[in-house]
């Protein structure tokens, strides 16, 4: 299963700096990305973007989770050569990664 199948995805920046806040489209799902989505798992399938780590804070109660992802290809917005200057296509990047959760796991989790 794919990420984008049971979450959302929005991404942000600011200078070399992009923020993607992953959000279940039910909260049962929650600990499916939490378990799922590990920092060096989406560290791995955003290496040719970002140059730096990534930081995962989990936040349970709005059931989110925002990943904080240091040296963003290209330099930020001012003074990157890329395409994307933002980093929004790294949302979808990371919706397409493939999870490895099962659709019985999550229907048994909101049934």
């Amino acid at each position: 299963m794919r990420l984008h199948e049971i979450a959302y995805c929005r991404a942000g920046d600011k200078g070399t700096v992009a923020t993607l806040t992953v959000v279940p489209h039910d909260d049962a799902g929650y600990d499916h990305l939490v378990a799922a989505l590990t920092p060096d798992r989406v560290r791995a399938a955003l290496d040719r973007w970002v140059g730096g780590e990534v930081i995962r804070h989990e936040l349970p109660l709005v059931c989110c989770l925002q990943f904080v992802c240091t040296g963003v290809r290209g330099g930020g917005v001012t003074v990157s050569a890329e395409l994307d200057t933002h980093g929004k296509s790294l949302s979808s990047r990371l919706l397409a990664l493939e999870i490895g959760v099962d659709h019985s796991d999550i229907s048994r989790s909101i049934g």
